[in-house]
């Protein structure tokens, strides 16, 4: 009974980590691209990670305690082995077709002869007891240390998946971090030209147009762009306006037929080079609505 309760929470146990695991596939595949995330899914896998190897640790601990008791038995079986060998002998030595040689006038010794036969068959029973007893619980121990390996493999399977997912997930939060920092560049870029005035077919230094001044965003922050609004809208993924964070473009027009652009500072609002007359400045999606954006970054 107590093996039986012992494989079940064994069972238990790697059925809770394997849950924990696609738990954190799954929030690693849902996962926004932001570091908060990326911080929050490292931590939860962290500590998963420290929790398989905390089990793994008393499996082992279980595993050298069954093997001790393995060895124990085995040494004990062995010793049942030998005395019975020696038994055996013993009965071998006193043959009944010696006693049968006796007469009456010996009835004394046949008796005194008889007796300790007796006793070696009792004790050969009782050895061949004891030794079907420690074969059982020797088969029983067996089984146990054969699940525990079996479960000690199953969760260094795991281990190794969840170390990978941890490097995966450090490595999403580097590009993320690489991704923001790009994308604070553009924008930063594009604030440092507010004020300047728009001039058709200008791309800086000191007067820009709409797709001018993306340009020379881009370029600053060593992102390369096509130079009109055709070419910037298929630079990336199109994604509705609500959407754009900063450094994605917000455009006015249809597909392949735009006819402005701005850099989305991702808090509802854009920089843009408006028209002419006017100056580069930020204005908010309220006031005048892009019809979508696009992801370049």
């Amino acid at each position: 009974m107590k093996n039986k309760k012992f494989i079940t929470k064994f069972l238990l146990s790697c059925l809770t980590l394997s849950a924990g695991l696609l738990l954190s596939d799954h929030a690693f595949a849902t996962s926004t691209e932001t570091t908060s995330s990326s911080e929050q899914l490292i931590t939860e896998s962290s500590k998963k990670l420290t929790q398989l190897k905390e089990t793994k640790q008393k499996f082992s601990t279980q595993q050298l305690e069954k093997n001790k008791q393995l060895s124990g038995i085995e040494k004990k079986i062995q010793k049942i082995k030998i005395d019975l060998d020696q038994l055996e002998k013993i009965k071998s030595s006193s043959t009944i077709s010696e006693l049968s040689e006796l007469d009456n006038s010996q009835n004394m010794t046949l008796t005194s002869t008889l007796s300790p036969i007796m006793v070696t068959r009792n004790s050969s029973t009782e050895k061949e007891e004891q030794l079907a007893k420690l074969k059982q619980k020797q088969s029983s121990l067996q089984s146990d240390t054969e699940a525990i390996s079996k479960q000690q493999s199953e969760l260094t399977k795991q281990e190794t998946q969840l170390s990978e997912k941890i490097v995966q997930i450090e490595k999403q939060k580097e590009e993320q971090a690489k991704q923001t920092d790009i994308r604070s560049a553009v924008v930063a870029a594009a604030k440092t030209h507010l004020g300047k005035p728009y001039v058709y077919g200008a791309a800086g230094p000191d007067s820009f147009d709409c797709s001018g001044l993306v340009q020379v965003a881009f370029a600053s922050a060593g992102r390369s762009l096509g130079r009109t609004t055709i070419d910037q809208e298929t630079a990336g993924a199109t994604i509705s306006v609500s959407e754009a964070q900063a450094g994605d473009l917000v455009f006015w027009g249809s597909h392949g037929g735009t006819y402005h652009v701005g850099i989305s500072t991702g808090d509802g609002s854009y920089i843009h080079a408006p028209v002419p007359g006017d100056v580069v400045q930020v204005a908010t999606v309220a006031s005048y609505a892009p019809d979508f954006a696009v992801r370049v970054l």
